[in-house]
């Protein structure tokens, strides 16, 4: 999780917090209950049997819509499971996040190395890459003509096309994979904005749109983070050393 992200999940959990705090210091007010504390919503006479009319005028003023709501202990109850399923959804996310970023990594070194150790033709001229099939191409897959490639110098070490491909394919495929997951992050944040959306409350069948969707993302995440950490390489290894980090384990993400 990056510093922005980090403090935007700070700033929605206080946010709750103080939600949370200023419904319990009213419904203590409103129940005449001492907290130890200056009465911070009700006036003197507006405390006592007497005053009950004004305490529930002054209780409709001063609540938000969505602590009204969150006053029926059914709608509470669901609300704060939402809460749970839309952080534990981001959570994921984030590991699933730092995971790839590192395998991105990797697969960028290995695809510079593999650049790096390539043939070129004489004079420091482009890279090219044998294939399985002892043709000369060149790095966007296209054939050397015959007469420049009998100019190459070969040292055997040379790493070939289709690992050059390969390579290529795998930080393709992370990147990919990196790009849906800050997708459904952006997504799962929307959510949790409207959540907290104090004058227009998120109603019980979008919350359980919500985690439904939330559930969606996750799963969607957790079968692309199968495929490209699971999958065989699309070519075997040309028995080429290359000088590399080493591969991340397979990633646990449920």
């Amino acid at each position: 999780m990056n510093l922005e992200q980090e403090q935007y999940e700070i700033s929605l959990t206080d946010r709750f917090k103080l939600h949370a705090k200023d419904f319990d210091d009213l419904q203590n007010e409103m129940a005449g209950n001492d907290v130890g504390r200056i009465s911070r919503f009700l006036t003197g006479d507006e405390h006592g049997p007497r005053g009950a009319e004004k305490r529930r005028a002054k209780r409709e003023a001063v609540l938000s819509n969505l602590q009204i709501m969150m006053s029926d202990p059914e709608y509470a109850k669901f609300y704060r499971e939402t809460e749970g399923v839309l952080r534990e959804s981001q959570t994921k996310l984030d590991e699933a996040l730092e995971q790839v970023q590192q395998a991105k990594s990797v697969a960028m070194t290995e695809l510079e190395n593999i650049l790096n150790q390539a043939a070129r033709l004489p004079n420091d001229g482009p890279r090219v890459f044998k294939d399985r099939n002892g043709q000369v191409r060149f790095e966007d897959g296209s054939l050397v003509e015959e007469e420049l490639a009998a100019t190459i110098e070969w040292t055997g070490a040379e790493p070939g096309s289709e690992q050059l491909q390969s390579a290529r394919e795998r930080v393709e495929r992370l990147t990919d994979l990196e790009t849906n997951i800050f997708t459904g992050q952006a997504e799962l944040g929307d959510a949790q904005e409207r959540m907290v959306d104090k004058h227009d409350p998120i109603s019980r069948a979008e919350q359980q749109e919500f985690q439904d969707r939330a559930k969606e993302i996750v799963g969607d995440i957790d079968i692309q983070m199968k495929t490209v950490f699971e999958a065989p390489p699309s070519d075997p290894s040309q028995d080429v050393e290359l000088t590399i980090a080493a591969q991340p384990d397979i990633p646990k993400f449920n």
